[in-house]
């Protein structure tokens, strides 16, 4: 259970109340809704607050009963051996001003060693994503054979679900970015009613969930002309350049920059909009985000994407995006499927 890992790192009580986090730590995952359910780690106790109205066969840790009559947070705060707690980003504000107000002296920190723990991935999550971004290797495939002259974006982006399911994933890890012409200039668009036309560019931008654990793969198309030639070439050569960057111990904005200088001195910085990249494992964004700004060093066991952008108003856009293992030398890209430009 990776909760008594963590347990041999803290310095002062952690209080976890993330669902995801939680299942992360302790293997099973509870659905509580907007009841509190909390996982308190101290340097001699692991206890799990939980509803009576779910069950559970845990073993090795303690788990604190109550009832929808009862107050969770007088349980937790009467277990507090430290008059410092520190908490997850994600906790309820209510919850965390009731205990505030119940323990006025208490100071109240967030923690950042689950972030860190999280971020390094043993070696049985990196074969599940491994395994996760073969199946989305081979899924592009299938989708980019999907591709007809006046299909609208939602045509092409409702396949992809079966299609994952398909090939052995349990679902999607997010709802598919599909985006056709000057759609593809929004790095967000949502697939609408655009039908597909000759000139067109074309960004899929899609993942799936194996054994619980995300993908994430960008690649753009054009549809029977290159309409953006000299940008494709760019962001392909960025995207090179960032993953060629990756190796432990420098700072993730260091490969941020090295995508980012690829595209400024082509001219095209103004319309490289977003971040370079953000952690994956459980969740399609996790810590840490590969940032002009983020100075967090990178570690052997890490998997983040590399997805740098170019978007041209009025005109369209290219997005090429891979999932990376830092490793001992540099970095293993998690996706095999082609970067070449593709002209359908």
């Amino acid at each position: 259970m990776k909760a008594l890992e963590l347990q041999k790192h803290i310095k002062h009580p952690i209080l976890i109340t993330d669902e995801k986090m939680i299942a992360y730590l302790i293997h099973q995952r509870f659905h509580v809704s907007e009841r509190f359910i909390g996982l308190l780690i101290q340097k001699d106790s692991i206890k799990l607050y939980l509803n009576n109205l779910f069950p559970t066969n845990l073993k090795g840790l303690d788990i604190i009963r109550f009832d929808d009559t009862d107050q969770p947070i007088h349980l937790l705060n009467n277990d507090l051996k430290s008059d410092t707690l520190y908490i997850d980003k994600n906790m309820h504000a209510g919850f965390l001003i009731k205990l505030m107000k119940m323990n006025p002296l208490i100071k109240i920190e967030i923690d950042e060693l689950c972030d860190r723990f999280r971020s390094i991935k043993d070696n049985s999550e990196i074969e599940k994503m491994r395994q996760a971004s073969n199946i989305n290797d081979q899924a592009m495939q299938i989708v980019q054979s999907h591709i007809k002259e006046g299909m609208t974006e939602l045509e092409l982006a409702t396949h992809i679900p079966d299609i994952f399911l398909s090939h052995g994933a349990e679902g999607i890890s997010f709802t598919p970015i599909v985006a056709f012409g000057k759609n593809t200039s929004d790095p967000h668009a949502v697939p609408g009613d655009t039908r597909l036309e000759k000139g067109m560019p074309i960004i899929v931008d899609m993942g799936c969930i194996y054994q619980g654990y995300c993908s994430d793969m960008t690649r753009s198309f054009f549809y029977h002309k290159n309409s953006l030639n000299d940008v494709y070439g760019v962001v392909r050569k960025a995207n090179l350049a960032a993953i060629k960057a990756v190796k432990p111990g420098i700072p993730l904005k260091e490969i941020d920059h090295a995508a980012r200088s690829v595209i400024e001195k082509a001219g095209y910085g103004p319309y490289f909009i977003h971040r370079t990249g953000h952690g994956i494992g459980q969740d399609v964004h996790e810590p840490y985000d590969v940032s002009a700004t983020n100075e967090h060093l990178t570690e052997v066991g890490m998997i983040f994407s590399i997805e740098p952008g170019i978007y041209l108003p009025d005109k369209g856009g290219i997005r090429i995006e891979d999932l990376v293992l830092v490793t001992e030398d540099g970095c293993e890209v998690l996706n095999q499927y082609t970067k070449d430009l593709q002209i359908l």
